[in-house]
């Protein structure tokens, strides 16, 4: 059962627990063959295993009949246990099944012309004996199959394809040519993780390959993930209060760079995780990472005005940093009832104002320190980004040139048609402000936000975070249509769609969460397990990421 993933709660410790393991295996194990009636010319099975804190290894054997590989599976686990307990922290259990025999060129055109990066989800094997054979999860942790850039195609990375061949096939002397390959065999998987002294069972194949199947509840699932994943948001923030930026988890590759706006929004949605569940001892770092934006990155123009600067180099001042931080200091009084930080808070707002001109129009950019314009625009983020910030603080302050002005960004929103964007943080503005004016051009808004978006939401195959968020305010917003006399809006509303869609959706974001599952395959386990990362970006792991999803889960748990 999942909950916070300890290692003492998936391990094999004790003799005896070695011995219920392997009773469980070989039923495991005869289970599948007999469930999938799996009927092949040779049969392998690949055994997962290692501590949290490396890289897992792979033992892997074929034959043409199986009982002799689990009779082998068996007794190498016994030398594991007797070698080194702890190397059977982390332990998962893979049939292949589904060989085909392929010719090379044939799967490099299929990784080479994926939709989205790093969505083969096949094993390969470069002989039909898998005497060298890679799991799915192995590809990538190896990164054999990789891209310099998520909008690059993905191509096999003959260097790091010898490198894990040497590492897991030290007797095997030869380097491998890749133009020289002519067929490969690619195969599925059925799998399952030992967790809590039971298998718990994999999806098979498609985006969810490798990712835990739910059989308990999923509300009371996703409440243990939001658990688990805002300790590890919580354990980025260093002692200064800085965050740890995110990794590229493949070699453990920290991401250098840094953002005021990720920044804040990762206290923001940290703060708003104890909506779920409230952990105390999180307080401290959460003041320091308050502190640590207020320091660095407010700067006063004149008494009463203030903005968020950005970039370490080439400074500047962005509209959505601004928001940002904002979000950050409201959603900080709104749970506690504490004003501490009101002051900077109305002081940024009165920053974002200098940034709308009289017809709602926003600018961006500023340079800093000279408070000229650098770009008028640039993302269309910030704008809706900026009226929620305004908003969040006129329902604290009360303050009506806040609401007149985010009034004022929605005409400029409606006529220039911003529902075309289908953006999460207008999303989030409109079911604000129809709480405050509930007007017809508001809720009108607030559909053509999401409907004509629905199919595409629905089909699309990776992980995109801000969906949920963005679904979980529209449904917000339609839940109070009725109330407030709306039926003719009610109706168009597609309701039970929109319900159907945050379903589909909360299910399919869990593809882009470190389970052990896949988190074992990374270079450092135990630095990126229960974050969320980026599939297609090189399973990048980055502190917005962690946001993002944070703010779909806990709304969903809230509301849904």
């Amino acid at each position: 059962m999942f909950m916070n993933n300890k290692v003492e709660d998936m391990s094999v410790q004790t003799y005896k627990e070695l011995q219920d393991f392997k009773k469980k295996l070989e039923i495991w194990i005869d289970e599948k063959i007999e469930t999938h009636k799996i009927d092949q010319e040779i049969y392998c099975i690949f055994f997962s295993y290692g501590s949290e804190s490396k890289k897992c290894s792979i033992w892997s054997n074929a034959d043409i009949d199986i009982q002799l590989i689990v009779k082998r599976l068996l007794n190498f686990i016994e030398k594991t246990f007797e070698k080194n307990k702890t190397q059977l922290n982390f332990i998962k259990i893979d049939i292949a099944y589904q060989i085909e025999q392929q010719a090379w060129q044939s799967v490099v055109y299929q990784v080479m012309n994926q939709e989205h990066n790093n969505h083969y989800r096949k094993g390969i094997s470069l002989d039909e004996n898998f005497n060298i054979a890679f799991l799915e999860q192995e590809i990538y942790g190896r990164a054999i199959i990789r891209g310099l850039r998520y909008d690059q195609p993905n191509f096999f990375d003959e260097k790091n394809l010898n490198n894990a061949i040497q590492k897991k096939y030290p007797n095997i002397q030869k380097t491998i040519t890749l133009d020289q390959l002519q067929f490969v065999w690619t195969f599925e998987t059925y799998g399952a993780i030992y967790e809590d002294n039971q298998f718990v069972q994999l999806q098979s194949g498609a985006c969810q390959n490798g990712v835990r199947l739910l059989t308990e509840n999923k509300k009371e699932h996703l409440k243990n993930l939001v658990e688990n994943n805002a300790n590890f948001l919580y354990q980025q923030i260093q002692e200064n209060g800085r965050f740890v930026y995110g990794y590229f988890p493949a070699f453990d590759r920290e991401i250098k760079s840094y953002n005021t706006v990720r920044h804040c929004t990762s206290v923001y949605a940290l703060i708003e995780s104890f909506e779920v569940k409230e952990k105390k001892e999180y307080w401290e770092k959460i003041y320091k990472a308050i502190q640590y934006a207020i320091d660095t990155f407010y700067r006063e123009k004149q008494e009463n005005v203030a903005f968020m600067i950005d970039g370490e180099k080439d400074q500047e001042i962005k509209l959505g940093s601004n928001a940002a931080a904002i979000l950050m200091l409201t959603k900080y009084q709104e749970l506690t009832r504490d004003d501490r930080y009101l002051k900077y808070a109305e002081a940024i707002a009165n920053g974002i104002l200098e940034m709308i001109d009289t017809e709602g129009q926003t600018t961006h950019v500023l340079h800093y320190p000279s408070y000229e314009i650098k770009e008028k625009f640039r993302i269309v983020y910030y704008d809706g980004e900026a009226a929620l910030a305004l908003l969040r603080l006129y329902q604290l302050n009360h303050d009506e040139k806040l609401l007149v002005t985010v009034k004022l960004m929605f005409e400029h929103f409606i006529d220039k048609k911003y529902d075309k964007y289908h953006d999460h943080w207008l999303s989030y503005c409109t079911n604000e402000l129809t709480k405050i004016c509930p007007e017809e051009k508001y809720f009108q808004f607030g559909l053509n936000n999401y409907l004509k978006h629905m199919n595409f939401i629905k089909n699309r195959k990776t992980v995109y975070a801000t969906f949920l968020e963005m679904l979980m305010s529209a449904y917000k917003m339609v839940n109070r249509l009725k109330e407030q006399g709306y039926n003719d809006l009610y109706e168009k509303a597609e309701f039970e769609k929109l319900i159907e869609l945050i379903e589909t959706r909360s299910e399919f974001q869990r593809n882009g969460y470190f389970y052990p599952e896949v988190a074992m395959y990374m270079e450092r386990p135990d630095k990126i397990l229960n974050a969320f990362y980026v599939r297609h970006d090189r399973f990048r792991t980055r502190i917005d990421d962690q946001e993002h999803n944070l703010s779909g889960y806990v709304a969903y748990i809230k509301y849904f």
